[in-house]
């Protein structure tokens, strides 16, 4: 009995489940399947190993504590899976709300005017299911979130309900949001193309990830991928490319808040942002080199 207690207290402690009185019984049992972040990237290495020739170098420049930002070129979400999966440290990543609140979607096919669950015998079924599939949303958030993504809105004035001055506002606070995790220690990840190239070719940066790094007074560290370009379609594996394709990643020195530009804050984010561009292009190349 004892040797079981110690277990579940264990299980309970990896999980971090607070057993405290605020805690309700939906939330504690939730709270159990919540998975610890080595058993996901673990796999997620191994798999990675076992597909892909992957090669990462550089490790020794990501700091081991402290509030920091990374940033590199983005080809494919193989960039994500590598440089989460190979760093010691748990990075924070940025992640689209629908990612965090798959219920929502199943929902609202349940709920359609023509969904079949609106005349028995479904309609019966449609209180427990409703009830499972909001489960299993909160699961997948608490899951994401413990493994180190956030959830964000992107296009906010576009793809939701906010007006032009609300998705401002909205944005105003996701930077202030991104600078206090930095400000408290977290490593926070930023691609700073906006959107992935489809041709592997460096794009244009933009200034927010800069702009953040000054903001939070932290290190920046950037970091170049290559090899990853459309190696995680579908085609890639039917036609046999993406099996043991090489992807070289390279983590270049941190650029210290002391090397920043000077000066007012948007002619000092332009700068720094150049600067991140050409060290990013420079670590590209040196990962093509070792190809």
């Amino acid at each position: 009995m004892k040797i079981q207690l110690d277990f579940i207290k264990f299980y309970f402690e990896i999980c971090d489940v607070s057993m405290d009185s605020n805690q309700n019984a939906a939330d504690i049992l939730e709270s159990l399947f919540v998975i610890p972040r080595e058993v996901p990237k673990t796999v997620l290495r191994n798999l990675l190993e076992l597909i892909y020739d992957v090669k990462v170098t550089g490790y020794e420049n990501i700091p081991e504590s402290g509030g920091a930002l990374i940033v590199s070129n983005h080809t494919d979400y193989l960039d994500i899976a590598v440089q989460g999966a190979f760093a010691d440290r748990k990075i924070v990543y940025l992640g689209k709300y629908e990612l965090f609140h798959p219920q929502e979607e199943i929902m609202a096919i349940i709920n359609h005017k023509n969904s079949p669950f609106h005349y028995p015998p479904l309609s019966l079924t449609k209180p427990v299911i409703e009830v499972l599939v909001n489960s299993l949303g909160s699961v997948v958030k608490k899951n994401l979130i413990n493994w180190g993504s956030m959830p964000i809105i992107r296009n906010a004035a576009k793809e939701s309900e906010m007006d032009k001055r609300a998705a401002m506002e909205y944005y105003e606070k996701l930077e202030n949001y991104m600078v206090d995790l930095m400000k408290e220690g977290e490593l926070l990840s930023i691609y700073p193309e906006g959107s992935r190239s489809e041709t592997g070719e460096l794009q244009s940066f933009r200034a927010m990830a800069a702009k953040l790094a000054i903001r939070a007074g932290v290190p920046v560290i950037p970091s170049g991928i290559v090899g990853a370009t459309n190696m995680s379609k579908p085609k890639a594996f039917l036609t046999g490319d993406a099996f043991k394709t090489k992807i070289r990643y390279v983590i270049g020195k941190p650029i210290l808040p002391s090397e920043f530009p000077t000066g007012p804050e948007k002619k000092a984010a332009k700068e720094l942002t150049e600067i991140l561009e050409n060290r990013v292009r420079e670590l590209m190349k040196q990962a093509e080199s070792v190809l």
